[in-house]
C-alpha cells in the first residue's frame, strides 16, 4: 500500500543545541528520510535577505508555506518573521493559519507575548483530501497552553477532511488529548523528545483523525534541542 512519510522537527532557529548552524543537519536528515512533507517548527527567517527555509526547500525540491507567527523588528521597520513551516511535494490546494492564543497582542519578545498558530495545508494524496498541520505551544504557561490546544481540538473537528498535526506541544499527549478515540496519537506509547542531550520529555508528536492509519517514531539525530519525529501515513485515505 502506497504511503506518505512525514518528517517533523522543531529546528531552534536554525541552530543546533551548541548555537551553531544546523541547516546542513537539517537538509541531510530530509535527504536520508525523503519525506514528501516536512514540518518544522522555530523557524526564524529575516526579510530582504537570503532565506534559509528558502534555499533549502528550493534545492530539495519542495514548495514551501511559512506564513510567520510572530513579526519582529525595531523602529526602522520589520526585520524577521519566526513560526511554523511546512516543506510539501504534493500539489497544495489550500492554507490556513489558525490563531490559538486569544486574543492576540504585541509581540515585545517574551513568550508570554507571542502569539501561538497552527499552520494547515490541504493535499490531494491518493485521490483524497488531507489537512496536515504544523504547530508549536506554549511552554511557561500551562493556563495559555491549554487555552490553545482547546482551540486547535475544536478548529481541527471542524475540517472538511481528514487532519493531521505534527507538534511541539509543550505537554505530553496524556495530559490534554480526550481518552475517547477521537483523536490518534503518534508515536502510540510516549516517547522523550526533548532535551536532545538526555531526553526526559515527550512533548514532540502526531496527532490526528481517527480514520487515518499513522504510525511514527523518534529519530535519534543530533542537530537541535528537540529530536526530530518520522510519521508514515498508509493511503488511500479512509
Amino acid at each position: 500500500m502506497p504511503e506518505t512519510r512525514i518528517l517533523h522537527w522543531n529546528i531552534h532557529s536554525w541552530c543546533d543545541d551548541a548555537d551553531a548552524s544546523n541547516a546542513d543537519a537539517v537538509a541531510a536528515l530530509i535527504e536520508e528520510t525523503d519525506p514528501q512533507i516536512v514540518s518544522l517548527v522555530e523557524v526564524d527567517e529575516p526579510w530582504g535577505g537570503p532565506s534559509t527555509l528558502g534555499q533549502l526547500a528550493g534545492r530539495l525540491g519542495f514548495a514551501w508555506v511559512f506564513p510567520p507567527t510572530v513579526h519582529y523588528g525595531d523602529d526602522a521597520g520589520p526585520r524577521g518573521g519566526y513560526g511554523n513551516a511546512l516543506l510539501v511535494k504534493a500539489p497544495i490546494r489550500a492554507v490556513q493559519q489558525w490563531q490559538l492564543r486569544w486574543p492576540p497582542g504585541l509581540y515585545d519578545g517574551s513568550e508570554s507575548s507571542e502569539a501561538r498558530t497552527v499552520l494547515l495545508v490541504r493535499l490531494d494524496l491518493g485521490g483524497s483530501g488531507l489537512w496536515i498541520g504544523s504547530t508549536h505551544l506554549p511552554r511557561r504557561s500551562a493556563p495559555a497552553r491549554a487555552a490553545a490546544l482547546d482551540r486547535l481540538l475544536s478548529l481541527s473537528r471542524g475540517l472538511d477532511a481528514p487532519w493531521l498535526v505534527c507538534g511541539d506541544f509543550n505537554t505530553p499527549a496524556a495530559s490534554w488529548v480526550p481518552a475517547d478515540g477521537s483523536v490518534l496519537v503518534r508515536p502510540e506509547s510516549a516517547q522523550a523528545s526533548y532535551p536532545t542531550a538526555s531526553p526526559a520529555e515527550p512533548i514532540d508528536y502526531v496527532v490526528a483523525s481517527p480514520s487515518l492509519t499513522v504510525r511514527a517514531e523518534l529519530l535519534d539525530r543530533a542537530g537541535s534541542d528537540h529530536l526530530p519525529l518520522l510519521a508514515t501515513l498508509a493511503q488511500p485515505l479512509s
